[in-house]
Formats: C-alpha cells, structure tokens, sequence
C-alpha cells in the first residue's frame, strides 16, 4: 500500500464507493464519529444560471438533494438534483472515474455544508474502482488534486487540499480488512473475491496474498433490470429496482403495487411483471454464473472465495449452488454497525465502510509516528502482495 503525506492532519477523512445505483460513502471529521452518506447517481452539465436559480433557497431541503459543483466554466448537477430537476440518468456507460471527479467534489459539499466546516480545509480521500477501471485512477489523482484546490458550489467556493489519496479496485476493503482478520493465513491460501454491483460484476484472485489485476463484466444487477424492462412497457429502472430488491426470489403482486394507480387492469400487469421478473432472473443468473465459471479458478484450486456487493444478496441461492464445496465468506465477515445504516444500505456499505476502517488506521497511525515526507511512497512489493491501493501524494 502507499503511504500519507503528512505535511497536515487531515480535518476530513472521506471514503466513497461510486455504484451505479448511487455514490456511498464514510466520512469522519477530525474528533468525530464515522458517518454514512449516499447520494444519487446521476450527473449532468447544466449553466450556472440554470443551477443558480434552482437552489437559490436551500433551508428547506437537504445538502444531498441540492448538490452541484463547479470547476472554472463547467457546471454540473449531481445526485437529485441532476435527476429530478433536469432528467439526468445514472448513466452507466462511461467509466467511473470520468463522472467520479465530480461526485467527490459534490460529496466533499455535502459534508462541508452538512458539518458547518469552513471554506478551506485538508482531507484525506480513499476511493473504490472497478478493478477494469483501477488504472485510471493514475488519471483521477491529478484531476481531484487540481480541482479541490477551487471549486463552486451552491453556497460559496471551497478549498480543499488533498494530503491524503488512496484508490483501490472494488472489494479491496473487504479484501484489507479479510487480510487483517486473518493473519499470516493469507500467505498460504488462494481465494477468489468475487464483487457484485449494480453495474458490474468483478472477480479478483488473490492467491497466497498476491493480487492479480482482476477482470470486470457489465453483469450487475442493472442486467437483470434491463431484461424486465424489455419483457414489459412504460416501466423505468429507478421504479422497478426496489420491488426486485424487496421481492427476492418470491415476487408477490405486493412488491410491485407501487408501479400503477387505480389501473382496472392493474392485476393482470402485476402478473406479467411477476412473470417476467421470473424468467429474468433465471436468464441474468445464468449469464452471471457462466462468466464466474469462466474466469474463476479450478474449483478444486480455490479455498475460499468471498462474495459482496449488494448483488450478492439477491443471488444467494444461486451462489450457494455455485460453490457446493467451496466455503463462502459473505461480505468478508465484515458487519457493518447499526449506527451507520440510516440509509438502510446494509451489505451495501461493508466494502467502503471496511476501507474507511483501514484508511482510518492509516491516517492516525502517520499522525503518532510523524508520518511520510513529500513524494515518498509505499513500496511496489507491498502494493502488490498487500491489497492493491494506488499509491498516495
């Protein structure tokens, strides 16, 4: 892993996670306690007038739900906003870390109007990628750096400067904190992390604590939702997403009596989503299953292999099947406290929570020991072998 500059203790000390369905993070101020956020995932360029005028009253609405950032002449709605306001989507096509820019800055707003913090201040960041998309966070560090330095906001322009940066590919918190638990086991095992999303599905081996770079396939829950959409008409994802979710794997017409009003045909709708949901599901698993068959280790290789991501729930029983013989460690044993799940995220948060934890111990432990000087860094060895975070300013 790569180490921290010291030249300030950082007074924020923010993880996100960027999934397609929203951006999930950990923030913790200097003395505080760790706290949740999730923010919608949608981003969109809008003038400034535009965005102006929009949240020209913000006392009756929350930081989360009014958020937009601007660096030099490019504007851009983040969240709620950028959807409710000017129909912007989640937008899942572009890599993560094209859009990632500016939901930090927006988070990093959030959490400055959220916890009366002044306009300049240092922060620590460690992020999530897709580990298809781990290389370019060589590319977000310099973009982030540059933009904290200045950016607008729907209250004043803040500065903020980076002393802290670290990026890891999906699981890589779980992975750190699996590492942690269990000791120098590590070094004799070979285990599979296995990440589903709501835009990706990604699997990394690590085998006797060496990382390879991963693989990453648009198979995430979003697939799944995309079938239904097609077997139905008039539904959107951001409706149908939450009576999947609730539903499991025994869809009743309860779970999806919000998609229609008084319809005299409402039952027989309900019937055709039910079924369709059915078949859809039967259809993404399929899909999925055979790509994790495809690119995972020999059965009999592997000692165990660590499922999370929100997915991961939803597809239990098939994973169960999946792996008759090989243990299972769900979410990486991680369980994440109670006091974090306002946003009733639950295994949804386990992988950035587990990486704030890391984090967190990084940023305190550089503080007692005087920390690393301007430029220094971790070594290659230890970021190969010890968890796969890119190295730090």
């Amino acid at each position: 892993m790569g180490r921290l500059n010291n030249l300030a203790y950082p007074e924020v000390t923010l993880t996100i996670d960027f999934g397609g369905s929203g951006t999930k993070g950990i923030v913790q101020i200097r003395g505080g306690k760790p706290t949740a956020f999730w923010i919608e995932a949608a981003v969109i360029e809008v003038p400034y007038t535009s965005l102006a005028f929009q949240t020209r009253n913000l006392g009756n609405a929350y930081p989360e739900n009014t958020a937009w950032v601007g660096i030099g002449e490019d504007y851009r709605a983040v969240g709620y906003l950028a959807r409710s306001i000017y129909s912007a989507t989640p937008r899942l096509k572009p890599r993560k870390y094209e859009l990632a820019l500016y939901k930090t800055l927006a988070a990093i707003w959030v959490i400055k109007h959220k916890f009366k913090l002044s306009d300049c201040f240092d922060i620590s960041l460690a992020l999530l990628l897709p580990p298809g998309e781990f290389e370019d966070s060589a590319l977000l560090k310099p973009m982030l750096k540059e933009a904290l330095a200045e950016f607008d906001t729907p209250t004043k322009k803040i500065n903020a400067n980076l002393v802290g940066y670290e990026c890891f590919p999906e699981s890589g918190g779980i992975y750190a904190m699996y590492c942690k638990n269990t000791g120098e086991a590590i070094r004799r095992k070979v285990i599979a992390l296995v990440m589903l999303g709501y835009r990706n599905a990604s699997v990394i081996i690590s085998r006797r604590g060496i990382l390879n770079r991963g693989k990453t396939a648009r198979l995430g829950m979003t697939k799944m939702v995309d079938l239904v959409i097609e077997g139905t008409s008039g539904l959107e994802a951001e409706e149908l997403i939450e009576g999947i979710v609730a539903a499991g794997n025994e869809p009743k017409p309860q779970h999806f009596y919000h998609l229609y009003g008084s319809s005299n045909i409402k039952d027989t709708q309900i019937e055709k989503i039910i079924s369709v949901v059915n078949s859809s599901r039967v259809e993404y698993a399929i899909a999925l299953m055979s790509w994790l068959t495809e690119v995972l280790p020999n059965k009999n290789e592997l000692d165990e292999v660590i499922i999370c991501g929100g997915t991961a729930d939803y597809l239990r029983e098939e994973l169960d099947a999946l792996f008759p013989t090989t243990p299972i460690v769900w979410h990486g044993g991680v369980e994440v406290p109670q006091t974090l799940n306002e946003q009733w995220l639950g295994n949804r948060l386990a992988d950035v929570w587990a990486l704030s934890v890391y984090h967190g111990i990084k940023v305190r432990a550089i503080r007692r020991s005087g920390g690393v000087g301007e430029g220094e860094s971790g070594g290659q060895e230890e970021g190969r072998s010890g968890g796969a975070g890119e190295r730090v300013i």
